[in-house]
């Protein structure tokens, strides 16, 4: 068995390779998704607890943030999912401290992820995989970096399907580690895009943002210094963000523009930091996936309203596999909805870095006869 650390990871894996994957897993939970035998994907489920934090740490954690009606709670999310492909079946779990609290574009949940937890500790988000021949116990691999690259390809997925190859401006709403991995996954499934401006309700944040990805990217980043501003620039509008609210108004689309959103909520949170107004105005509309409820909210609303029906509203798999093909436009709106997360995709990325790495002799390894038993009679 072996373990792989985020350093490993980020020295195995490329956006492209996880696009590719990410194609190949889409292919799969379509063949298998009316199957009555066999299963590919179990839901990813949110569980909370009251944080039992007290004292002056409590005190500093509460204080800590920016905006107002501040409290913590305890998170235990899991997911699971297969790939006959791959050969693994994959477990990813991840225990965190929440923060939820009050901010200018409403109230927000932000993960506690960058040494907030007291003592300095860092959080556990773990993908346990496990091989499809011999039923083994495979790996453990550090989360942070395949899974920043996971929602990424999956954006730059559902993008590349369904936006038009001419755009050359992006907005980026959201300034953290997701509003960084999908930017770059956005500029490598349309290289034409030459100009970014990113807006956070930190200005500390969005020029920070500006600075570090301008740099990276290689591209002019501009920190917008309204929403307004961000979506009047931009061919495409991508929503990374930890707002529960909507981050701009969808009276100010254009025709022509594509919007891409990672805000999705969960059985207990619900989010629309896409304005419901802006999903009514959209000729095409496609989710990442329609195998939960969740994450869809402004989707939902607008079919509650009768502007859309969720006939019309067709999930990655079907956009992969050609069961649903759209012709480019320069004149129709377009949303594409990354509303969660699969286990199918950890098992299909997952594989992918476990056959590198036994390749190229990466990784921990822990005895075999450590995570294995045997009944005796």
């Amino acid at each position: 068995m072996l373990i792989l650390t985020n350093d490993d990871v980020a020295k195995l894996l490329t956006m492209a390779e996880t696009i590719d994957a990410l194609r190949i897993s889409n292919r799969e939970v379509a063949q298998f998704r009316d199957s009555k035998e066999y299963r590919i994907n179990r839901a990813r489920t949110n569980h909370y607890l009251p944080w039992p934090g007290d004292g002056d740490e409590a005190r500093r954690l509460l204080a800590s943030g920016t905006g107002e009606d501040a409290r913590i709670v305890y998170n235990f999310k899991s997911m699971e999912g297969g790939s006959p492909h791959f050969g693994v079946w994959a477990v990813r779990s991840s225990s965190d401290l929440v923060r939820l609290e009050s901010g200018p574009l409403g109230l927000t949940h932000t993960y506690m992820r960058y040494g907030q937890i007291p003592g300095g500790k860092g959080y556990s988000d773990l993908i346990f995989l496990y091989g499809l021949r011999d039923a083994q116990f495979e790996a453990i691999v550090q989360s942070a970096v395949l899974q920043g690259m996971r929602v990424a390809a999956t954006t730059a997925l559902g993008t590349d399907y369904m936006c038009r190859h001419d755009v050359r401006t992006l907005a980026v709403f959201g300034s953290g580690w997701q509003a960084r991995s999908n930017a770059r996954a956005m500029l490598h499934i349309r290289p034409g895009i030459n100009q970014v401006y990113v807006f956070s309700p930190s200005p500390q944040n969005r020029r920070q943002y500006a600075s570090s990805m301008g740099e990276e990217l290689g591209v002019e980043v501009i920190a917008a210094d309204t929403p307004e501003q961000a979506v009047n620039a931009a061919d495409v509008i991508l929503e990374a963000s930890s707002a529960r609210t909507p981050v701009f108004d969808g009276a100010w689309l254009r025709p022509g523009q594509f919007i891409t959103s990672v805000g999705g909520g969960d059985e207990h949170f619900q989010r629309r930091p896409i304005d419901p107004a802006a999903v009514a105005r959209c000729a095409r509309v496609a989710v990442h996936s329609l195998e939960v409820h969740y994450g869809n909210e402004e989707i939902a609303d607008c079919v509650a309203a009768g502007e859309l029906k969720w006939e019309d509203v067709p999930d990655l798999p079907a956009l992969v596999t050609g069961a649903v093909r759209w012709p480019e436009s320069d004149r129709e709106i377009r949303l594409f909805k990354n509303n969660v997360g699969l286990g199918s995709q950890f098992a299909a990325v997952g594989g992918h870095v476990l056959a590198k790495a036994k390749k190229a002799g990466l990784g921990f390894h822990v005895p075999q006869e450590l995570v294995a038993q045997l009944m005796r009679r």
